[in-house]
């Protein structure tokens, strides 16, 4: 009798869980595995960082500062008395390997970081390495000035609430802000925990993105085809060389049947890039489908291309642009090796 009463709880216990959606994962604040944070600060972090801080450790996250001075003040109430620790320096972290997303919070320091090419730089490597990059307030003007969103100043770059804008991107909204602002007290860092758990758990439930043969590798293929493109918005000649195949095997056709062959051959192009009479104003990928080969270290692509650009203040644009290309691994980044540009046949 003991053992039948037994089996009947268990099976009313069973019946009961599956019944309950907030027994899941997902309807959880809290994702099952430990989350490791990077937090980006540096000269005149903003107060934001303290609850910030202790958000991450009530959730018992693993939380690492990182920026390019050892040590450096804060604002806090507008004192200099405050000093914190870089854990890890920029140019030591060689390896995103572990990490789930990277936090950068408000404060005067956001100035700073978007006149260092290495911290822009950063910025960059931990998104294309697969990482959630979430920012508020004007942490977001960071995320921007990196070139990893393009939106105008207002309430498209200072969202009411944390928004997802584009892949792997989260925005918050604006803090309380220096006096008369509350400061702290109105800074939206439960709800960038809380989305970055949400992002995490799909990212987890996604057999396109758990998939071992592919899931982080697809991620960073495609931010190397963006990069292609978007490195214009800010004249990134680094970043654009940084994704380009640097040898003489490198080729390039253009809708017009140019041809570039050669790294060498490509840079000529440089001067034009540069010309303050030329502007990127933005780009779309549509329809983008990545392969990736079996050796896992060649990938090829297909995507429709609008890029938007003036020349002298006048349109420039390549619409409906038909973009195919193959990428290769190389040293642990991916390159393209070669790409091409065609418009269909109008009928």
């Amino acid at each position: 009798m003991k053992v039948r009463c037994r089996i009947s709880l268990a099976i009313a216990m069973t019946a009961l869980i599956l019944a309950c959606p907030g027994t899941s994962r997902a309807a959880s604040s809290e994702k099952s595995d430990p989350v490791n944070v990077l937090v980006l600060l540096g000269e005149w972090f903003g107060d934001a960082y303290f609850p910030l801080k202790d958000e991450i450790a009530a959730r018992g996250w693993t939380m690492k500062r990182v920026g390019v001075d050892v040590e450096y003040r804060g604002c806090y109430n507008k004192k200099r008395d405050v000093v914190l620790r870089s854990d890890i320096l920029i140019p030591d972290l060689k390896d995103f390997a572990g990490y789930d997303a990277l936090i950068i919070p408000s404060g005067p320091q956001f100035r700073k970081f978007n006149e260092n090419p290495v911290v822009l730089q950063f910025v960059r490597d931990a998104h294309a390495a697969g990482l959630l990059v979430a920012s508020f307030c004007v942490g977001n003007n960071v995320v921007k000035a990196a070139g990893l969103i393009d939106l105008p100043s207002g309430p498209a770059l200072f969202p009411e609430k944390v928004t997802w804008v584009t892949e792997r991107v989260l925005l918050g909204p604006r803090g309380g802000g220096p006096p008369p602002g509350d400061g702290f007290e109105s800074a939206p860092v439960k709800e960038i925990c809380d989305a970055i758990v949400r992002e995490l758990d799909k990212k987890a439930a996604s057999p396109a993105r758990s998939d071992a043969a592919g899931g982080d590798e697809l991620a960073r293929i495609e931010q190397s085809i963006r990069d292609c493109i978007g490195w214009a918005k800010t004249k990134d000649f680094r970043l654009l060389y940084g994704v380009i195949a640097n040898d003489p095997d490198f080729l390039e056709v253009h809708p017009d049947g140019a041809v570039v062959k050669g790294f060498e051959d490509f840079k000529k192009a440089e001067k034009f890039w540069g010309s303050p009479d030329f502007k990127a104003v933005r780009y779309e990928i549509r329809d983008l489908k990545i392969k990736l080969s079996r050796s896992g270290d060649v990938a090829w692509f297909f995507c429709v291309l609008d890029d938007i650009n003036e020349w002298k203040g006048q349109p420039a644009n390549w619409e409906n642009t038909r973009w195919t290309g193959v990428l290769e691994k190389r040293d642990g980044r991916w390159v393209m090796a070669q790409q091409h540009f065609s418009f269909a046949a109008k009928g």
